[in-house]
């Protein structure tokens, strides 16, 4: 049972993000570049800047209540942001953030929802709109199939023996050596039941991946486009 609260807490904690997505507002926009609105949203006459999007993640977690939670990293890519939110206490990934090039804050889908043991098993979110239709539904949804080799469906949290971090980062090596010949995994980041690696080839960022903790499955990261640039947080 203080298992099952404790991944209901979670749940509840995240979902506070959906119920009150953060976004660019439509409202009052004066000018180009944008400006703070009410409540400290950001305002924009367009596509929202890498400084934009980290504040309107930090806005987000501020909502939460949790100061444990902070953004440890940033990635611009051509689709979208990724931003790693991680535990101060835990020196631990926490769960991953996609901000849209106009806004839009919410959980990373796949490995985030499916495989996060702390922070995820989000599969009803979509009620709150933000994964009907596009990313979860059918048809040519984001998640509508298989993501790529070594996709893995939603299933009960495995138990038995974890993977260390270098142990995972050989799971993924093995894959791209099949399927990004030449690219190599990176230092990776750690959450709770599984680990994200960036790839690179030719010192250059070409995808993401992250590997199961206990089964080993591997989940390419489909959604994100063409790497930009990244920036630290912490």
């Amino acid at each position: 049972m203080k298992g099952t609260k404790l991944v209901a807490a979670s749940v509840i904690i995240l979902i506070a993000v959906i119920a009150v997505p953060i976004v660019a507002s439509a409202q009052g926009m004066m000018g180009p570049g944008g400006r703070m609105g009410p409540q400290g949203q950001i305002q924009t006459t367009g596509p929202v800047t890498i400084d934009q999007a980290v504040s309107l993640v930090q806005q987000a977690l501020v909502r939460l209540g949790n100061s444990d939670l902070v953004p440890m990293e940033i990635m611009e890519f051509s689709n979208n942001f990724y931003v790693v939110v991680a535990e101060k206490s835990a020196g631990i990934g926490a769960f991953e953030l996609i901000v849209e090039r106009y806004g839009f804050v919410y959980p990373e889908p796949g490995p985030n929802m499916m495989w996060n043991t702390k922070y995820g098993h989000m599969a009803g979110w979509g009620a709150y709109g933000m994964m009907g239709g596009g990313m979860m539904g059918g048809g040519g949804g984001m998640m509508g199939g298989p993501a790529g080799p070594g996709y893995a469906p939603r299933s009960a949290a495995p138990t038995g023996p974890t993977l260390t971090r270098d142990q995972a980062r050989q799971v993924i090596q093995t894959w791209l050596n099949q399927t990004f010949p030449g690219a190599k995994a990176q230092e990776g980041m750690p959450f709770y039941g599984y680990f994200t690696f960036d790839f690179k080839r030719n010192d250059k960022v070409i995808g993401m991946a992250s590997v199961n903790a206990v089964t080993r499955q591997v989940w390419y990261h489909t959604w994100h486009g063409t790497f930009i640039r990244e920036k630290e947080l912490r």
